[in-house]
């Protein structure tokens, strides 16, 4: 982490529910001691140890203001007491109110409002709103932190492609989950591989919208495996752009299938996940399902030759259902494994890499085993982190939720024993050191990534039963086996303590446990802390925390808002004559006829722009999307002037029932 320079949102809008959201115009409401254990605690890591030149400030409210102009996250928390140098940018279109921005610690704003804030930053320094120490301050951090950037730019670097393409490969080769493997995997060259699924062909290697790149090189899953050497027949079964599973495609796939399929001697590769339809930037999963045709393809193929010789290769980008385990003998999950993810397969499901990569997410049976699915997504944009700090694995674990996959899981082609924990008895501050040892029990050499876990025996305070504290990637030969050392520190038994306003050190009982997932946990140790106690008993306070939650989490509004320390800034259904350039597109254009005449013409717009995509296409739906969720003033920077601040005016204007100014409006020059 020392080296990075690290790009990002200052804050993540909401993780429990991974990518079924847009939080574009979302009213986050989160209690203290979430933000700042949860949502807060990586961010303030990267901060302090890597140093980065920026920092990318979100779109939505955070308590009741923007991230772009939240004073408390810009300046109090990420300036004075993270000792921040660096600028911040604002994410695109997030700046509104560009006074109110500058004022409370951004210094970037992208794109370019077309003059339209230099304007507005113009007419505040003119009146007195904006001192001269405050423009030569954000002067100078533009200087200093964006601009300066090209002098570490080397005249004709040159960049081997294929070096790279290799290093995507190393990576995705660690980084891919075996979910299942009943004997299938690795495959012998002597086999010969069926590989059915659209997906092999037209793969899934990336996120959808501005993450898009063109890749150096991209060789597909099945000429990567040919070039192994095995003997391949490609089946295409389904088509990746629709949901339908044509009967006619559904006999000739299972009449091609049964007159290549030999029982002994072939293994069939099915490729199934979500495709780019399903999940992408600026549109949300209503569920977690993948594509109906893909289960019912794959349910045929288990009905005609069964399952024990059918390996499924996944991808996807977030959590989703993988009930069609129960038709395969294995799952090799890929998720969005960039350029050299064809390669990656063929090295995989070959051998000649063992798979080491673990689930850093729990994958639930259902949306409705969330936590936050009860609080989630409601009519208005108020979103209410009720959830508290029970996010992923802690709400699983602490509340005894069964799931489909736990957190921290993933199998290997070998297997690996722990022995010899070592760890202190009493514990008061300072680093310490766990010692532990890991041996590879197994015939191949592989890697195992063996993490740690602090379980509070009893406590007062909302907190997990257990948390990961650290993790280590070790590898091994058969046989051998190495001692793993991780550190702890008082951070590491913390909570964060809003009366004090600090993180805090909790006495108590605490057991150690090392382990291959949050469900595989070999080693255990008690150890006693010394060091400070909670200035509330949050049992007696909140037992909606403490009561068993088995279907999401059912938190009183009462005891929320005592959490939050008083009943937070509702996002109201506004009325006509509320409106404001602050609103979001689609809420001002519904309530007015001007409103819906424009946004038929933003809507033809659109389609001319993006002629020859469908609605359903993911482009279509993240610029649509975009537009409608975002805030009318960020309008004028992302559509690049072409909605005007006069049109917004007259938007606003209209929606409020003030024609006269409207008229006004339209008439200036």
């Amino acid at each position: 982490m020392d080296n990075v320079q690290f790009l990002g949102y200052l804050i993540s809008a909401i993780i429990t529910l991974g990518g079924f959201i847009a939080v574009i115009m979302k009213f986050s409401q989160i209690d203290e001691r979430t933000l700042r254990e949860i949502y807060l605690s990586a961010f303030e890591e990267v901060v302090k140890k890597a140093k980065p030149t920026s920092v990318m400030a979100s779109y939505n409210r955070i308590n009741g203001e923007f991230g772009a102009r939240n004073k408390y996250l810009l300046t109090d928390v990420l300036r004075k007491e993270w000792k921040y140098q660096g600028g911040v940018v604002s994410d695109w279109g997030a700046a509104n109110d560009i006074v109110s921005c500058m004022k409370n610690g951004l210094t970037l704003e992208m794109p370019d409002p077309k003059g339209f804030h230099t304007d507005v930053l113009k007419e505040a320094y003119k009146d007195g709103r904006i001192t001269d120490q405050e423009l030569d301050n954000w002067t100078k951090n533009v200087l200093q932190n964006f601009v300066s950037l090209h002098k570490n730019i080397e005249e004709n670097y040159e960049v081997d492609m294929e070096e790279q393409n290799q290093v995507a490969r190393k990576l995705e080769n660690e980084s891919a989950v075996l979910l299942k493997n009943n004997s299938v995997l690795p495959i012998g060259k002597e086999k010969k591989v069926i590989i059915i699924g659209e997906l092999a062909r037209q793969m899934r290697f990336q996120g959808g919208g501005s993450s898009h790149i063109q890749p150096t090189k991209m060789t597909n899953a099945i000429e990567a495996i040919r070039e192994k050497g095995y003997q391949v027949t490609y089946i295409q079964g389904y088509q990746n752009e629709t949901e339908e599973l044509g009967e006619k495609q559904l006999q000739d796939t299972i009449e091609k299938l049964k007159q290549e399929y030999r029982k002994k001697d072939c293994v069939i590769l099915y490729f199934i996940g979500l495709t780019e339809s399903y999940e992408g930037e600026g549109y949300d999963r209503k569920n977690l399902k993948i594509p109906q045709n893909q289960e019912e393809l794959l349910a045929e193929i288990a009905e005609t030759v069964g399952k024990d010789h059918i390996a499924a290769i996944s991808f996807g980008g977030a959590p989703m259902d993988f009930s069609f385990e129960k038709n395969v003998g294995a799952i090799l999950h890929m998720y969005l494994g960039g350029q050299a993810v064809g390669e990656s397969v063929a090295d995989l499901i070959s051998g000649e890499v063992n798979p080491s990569g673990k689930l850093a997410e729990t994958i639930p049976f259902s949306e409705k085993d969330t936590p936050a699915w009860r609080y989630f997504a409601p009519p208005n944009d108020d979103v209410e982190y009720r959830e508290s700090i029970f996010v992923g694995y802690r709400y699983y674990e602490t509340f005894h939720v069964p799931v489909k996959y736990p957190f921290g899981y993933g199998l290997s082609y070998t297997s690996f024993s722990y022995s010899e924990l070592n760890v202190p008895e009493v514990y008061s501050g300072g680093k310490i050191q766990i010692r532990f040892k890991i041996k590879n029990i197994g015939k191949v050499s592989g890697a195992e990534i063996a993490q740690l876990y602090i379980c509070p025996i009893e406590s007062d305070v909302i907190r997990s039963h257990i948390e990961l504290k650290g993790f280590q990637k070790i590898y091994l030969h058969p046989g051998e086996e190495k001692e793993v050392i991780l550190e702890l520190d008082e951070r590491s038994f913390s909570v964060y303590d809003v009366e004090k306003k600090a993180f805090s050190m909790l006495s108590g009982k605490y057991q150690i446990c090392i382990g291959a997932s949050v469900h595989d946990l070999q080693l255990k140790a008690n150890m006693e802390v010394v060091g400070n106690s909670y200035f509330r008993n949050e049992r007696e306070l909140f037992p909606d925390y403490f009561r068993e939650q088995p279907h999401g989490m059912e938190i009183s509004a009462e005891q929320f808002y005592q959490l939050l320390g008083g009943e937070p800034k509702h996002d109201k259904e506004k009325k006509r004559g509320e409106y404001t350039v602050y609103d979001s597109y689609q809420d001002v254009v519904n309530v007015s006829m001007f409103g819906k005449f424009v946004r038929g013409v933003v809507h033809i717009g659109l389609k001319i722009m993006l002629r020859g995509k469908s609605e359903r296409d993911p482009a279509f739906k993240m610029v649509k999307m975009g537009v409608e969720e975002g805030n009318l003033e960020g309008l004028i920077a992302t559509s690049g002037g072409i909605a005007t601040p006069k049109l917004i005016d007259m938007l606003v204007y209209n929606a409020n029932k003030k024609y006269l100014q409207a008229l006004k409006r339209l008439l200036k020059k």
